[in-house]
């Protein structure tokens, strides 16, 4: 197989219920069927993150090239057979290579499930994550240890990279902290469309991972680096939203959150402390379709961005 890999800077080679497969008597639930997103891009989708009951982790990308496939993505730890059985419904080419779009359990948790032949590509800080020593929440570095270190990621990039599999193209870019500090935008160029994790997942307020680099204050400023900086793309597959936006939507995420960081910070300001910020906050009528179904993450994120203001 040839591939080759473009590099923009640098490369080396080397709540949601976000945890383990909720098993019954006959294994996890089953994934849903995956579904055609556009071309030879498909989707196997996660199912509802806030039910035990259907949840399979995030949404899978899957990508059918002439040499084989990529995907994106491997849901909770126990899911790595029925992606794979999913996928040979559409296709028995070789599965070449796994993108993790962050670290979390959810996301990159049957990667080893998967033949020890993928080659797994992820932002350098997704790498950093994995390979700790104390695995703090959700960080996942435990799926990774012993027998499974092989699976840990073999190349890495820093701010972008392109990815060949002989005439097919895979773009990846990271424009800094938000969800994590190692977000990974997955542009497949020729279905203009994007795979954008957890750094845009539902229409409400973010969980922030402090653990693994997350920032509330700088997260609005990378969605908007991410909605300036990435052309050509008017699908996304988000990371948990069973459906798909677009890139309007990825605009209004970005000053959704630009609002609530400037609420945040002048709530702060004001001598509030979060817990009264939270009381206070409105979702403007301008983000028709957002919500704060979890009680706790606007006062949690609310904090987030006070701790960043006074280090």
């Amino acid at each position: 197989m040839r591939r080759t890999v473009l590099l923009g800077l640098l490369l080396t080679s080397g709540g949601l219920l976000i945890g383990t497969a909720a098993c019954g008597p006959d294994g996890p639930p089953p994934v849903p069927a995956i579904e055609q997103v556009r071309g030879d891009l498909y989707v196997i989708m996660g199912g509802d993150p806030t039910d035990s009951a259907t949840f399979s982790g995030g949404n899978v990308a899957v990508y059918v090239m002439d040499q084989g496939v990529a995907v994106v993505d491997s849901k909770l730890p126990g899911y790595g057979q029925q992606i794979i059985d999913q996928i040979r419904t559409v296709t028995d080419k070789p599965i070449l290579a796994m993108f993790h779009t962050h670290t979390h359990n959810d996301h990159a948790g049957s990667t080893p499930e998967f033949p020890d032949t993928i080659e797994v590509i992820t932002h350098e800080n997704i790498k950093a994550s994995l390979t700790r020593e104390e695995c703090l929440p959700v960080t996942n570095c435990q799926t990774f240890k012993g027998e499974n270190a092989k699976y840990l990621p073999q190349t890495t990039f820093s701010e972008k990279a392109s990815v060949w599999f002989g005439d097919d193209r895979i773009d990846l870019y990271h424009f800094g902290p938000a969800h994590t500090n190692g977000d990974t935008l997955v542009v497949f160029p020729a279905e203009r469309a994007m795979h954008s994790g957890d750094m845009f997942s539902l229409k409400r307020p973010p969980f922030i991972d402090t653990n693994n680099g997350g920032s509330g204050l700088e997260y609005p400023e990378t969605l908007a680096k991410t909605a300036a900086g990435i052309q050509g793309v008017d699908m996304i597959i988000p990371g948990h939203t069973p459906g798909f936006f677009t890139w309007a939507e990825l605009e209004e995420y970005a000053e959704f959150q630009a609002d609530f960081a400037s609420m945040a910070r002048a709530a702060h300001a004001a001598g509030k402390t979060a817990e009264e910020a939270a009381e206070e906050y409105v979702i403007p009528d301008r983000f028709e379709g957002y919500n704060r179904s979890d009680p706790m993450r606007i006062p949690t994120n609310i904090q987030t961005i006070y701790d960043e203001l006074e280090r």
